[in-house]
């Protein structure tokens, strides 16, 4: 009795490409013993985008089992991956301009500096940080100060060294391996922003799955 091949299938929740035939290579992984099968599994098209337009799609894993079964008569498909992909796509030559990312670079960073700076004299405001650096070194001096004393020096280096221990970061190096607050906060805001277009595209009948 012929064995049936077992056929393993580790999708991502999201792609993102600049070639318009989507093949199963490109949002998948496949395993399976036999390495011609599975090579014949990651060459399936399953899916075509118009060449100069972006665009997304929205796949079911149940359809891409459907398009490996009609290529692959015999075997057993398992899905270890997610059930529902994002296909994200972009003509090569839709490439940002890099003077434009550059400039946007830059009104990010200087909007995060400002924004920043405002929320710090805010908060400092809002304690009367001045009062609290004036009684410090009254306490331990014994006469009240004129104006800004060493205090505040020591105070803005502590904040400047303990953003950069926390955000995990020093300019152009990480200080550990471990991924950033930002990065962190940023691949949670890509799930919450892929789970919101997959359910907006199940809702709309927009997803393709075996039914279609």
């Amino acid at each position: 009795m012929e064995e049936h091949p077992v056929i393993y299938l580790k999708a991502e929740q999201s792609s993102y490409l600049n070639c318009p035939d989507i093949r199963i290579r490109d949002v998948s992984s496949v395993y399976c013993r036999d390495e011609e099968t599975a090579e014949k599994i990651r060459n399936i098209e399953i899916y075509k985008f118009e060449k100069d337009k972006e665009g997304r799609a929205f796949l079911s894993i149940l359809y891409l089992i459907q398009e490996i079964e009609k290529v692959i008569s015999r075997g057993e498909i398992r899905n270890v991956g997610e059930q529902d992909l994002i296909i994200y796509y972009r003509p090569e030559q839709a490439k940002t301009n890099p003077w434009l990312l550059r400039a946007k670079i830059c009104f990010i960073c200087l909007s995060c500096f400002l924004g920043t700076g405002i929320s710090i004299m805010g908060y400092n405001n809002d304690v009367d940080m001045a009062k609290v650096f004036s009684q410090l070194y009254e306490t331990f001096l014994g006469t009240r100060p004129d104006g800004p004393t060493f205090i505040e020096l020591f105070y803005s280096l502590g904040l400047t060294v303990g953003i950069f221990l926390f955000f995990n970061h020093t300019p152009g190096k990480k200080i550990t391996n471990e991924p950033t607050p930002i990065q962190v906060q940023m691949r949670l805001y890509e799930q919450d922003v892929n789970q919101t277009f997959i359910l907006g595209a199940s809702r709309k009948d927009a997803e393709l799955d075996v039914d279609h």
